[in-house]
C-alpha cells in the first residue's frame, strides 16, 4: 500500500478510499472501448494500437514484475517494498518533478504488470495537471472523480478526491486484458 502518513484520516478510511479509487480505475479501464482518435503526444500516438504498451516515465508498462522492477531500478527508481499479499511493488522516485511513491500492480499467477499508481504529495494540482496534459495530450475527459485519458494502448486517470492526496493511475491495455483473462479463467481445484 502507498504511504498515506501525510493525511489525518484513520487508517481504515484510507484503505477504503484507496480501494474505491482502484475499483473505479479498474472499472473505467475495462469498460472503455479502444478508440482510433487519440491525439498524438510524446507518450502515445494515434497510430499506436493495443499491441503496444503504455508508457510511464518513458518505461513500457509490460512484462513480469521482476523484469519491470529491474527496468524501474535502471531508470532512477528505488525498490521500497514488495507487497506479496497485494500483488504489488512500491518504488520511490520522481514523477513529473515530484518525489513520490509508485505502486506497480501485477497479476497473481502470471505476475504481469498491468497498473501503475502514483500519489504525489504537496503538489500544485493545476501545474501537475498541465504536465499530464503535455504528456498525454488533449482531449481528456473531466469527470466528478478527476481527469481521464482513454488511449488505444491504455488509460491514464488522475483522481482528485477532496481532502485527500491526488492519485495518478496508468493502466496498460495489454496487461489489463491479461489480468482480466487470468481472473475470468476457471480454476482447477
Amino acid at each position: 500500500m502507498i504511504n498515506f502518513a501525510a493525511t489525518n484520516t484513520p487508517t481504515t478510511m484510507r484503505h477504503i478510499l484507496f480501494t474505491l479509487v482502484m475499483v473505479f480505475a479498474s472499472a473505467s479501464m475495462m469498460a472503455q472501448e479502444p478508440t482510433d482518435n487519440a491525439t498524438a503526444t510524446p507518450d502515445t500516438t494515434s497510430t499506436k494500437a493495443a499491441t503496444e504498451h503504455i508508457l510511464f516515465e518513458g518505461i513500457e508498462v509490460k512484462g513480469d514484475i521482476y523484469e519491470f522492477a529491474a527496468v524501474m531500478q535502471k531508470n532512477r527508481f528505488t525498490l521500497s517494498k514488495r507487497l506479496g499479499n497485494e500483488n504489488a511493488y512500491i518504488f520511490k522516485g520522481t514523477v513529473c518533478g515530484q518525489s513520490c511513491y509508485v505502486q506497480a500492480s501485477y497479476s497473481k499467477h502470471t505476475r504481469t504488470v498491468y497498473r501503475i499508481m502514483v500519489q504525489p504529495k504537496n503538489v500544485d494540482l493545476n501545474a501537475y495537471l498541465d504536465s499530464l496534459r503535455v504528456r498525454y495530450g488533449e482531449p481528456y475527459d473531466e469527470t466528478e472523480r478527476g481527469y481521464e485519458w482513454m488511449l488505444p494502448n491504455g488509460a491514464v486517470m488522475f483522481f482528485t478526491p477532496e481532502g485527500y492526496d491526488p492519485t495518478l493511475v496508468i493502466m496498460d491495455a495489454i496487461g489489463v486484458a491479461a489480468y482480466k483473462e487470468e481472473n475470468d479463467r476457471p480454476r482447477m481445484r
